[in-house]
């Protein structure tokens, strides 16, 4: 016995996940170059940790995200 084949999904619910994952992606890669940063300055002694720059990280993946979601919402149902 088969099961019928799941429909496929629509362009906003695509776009939508395709967007969070992206911004998943863009999360954990500003959290691997944040410990690595604070590794460094721990290292260094006499360093500060420039918390802006972790911001502009945060709202790079985030960018990122949006523009995955703008991308994939404007193709439509292409293939």
């Amino acid at each position: 016995m088969h099961e019928a084949p799941k429909p496929a999904p629509t362009t906003a619910r695509d776009a939508r996940s395709r967007g969070a994952r992206t911004l998943l992606q863009g999360a954990l890669a500003v959290v691997v170059v944040a410990v690595a940063a604070f590794t460094v300055d721990t290292v260094t002694p006499g360093e500060l940790i420039e918390w802006p720059a972790y911001g502009l990280g945060a709202a790079t993946a985030a960018g990122t995200a949006l523009a995955a979601w703008v991308q994939r919402t404007l193709e439509g149902d292409r293939t």
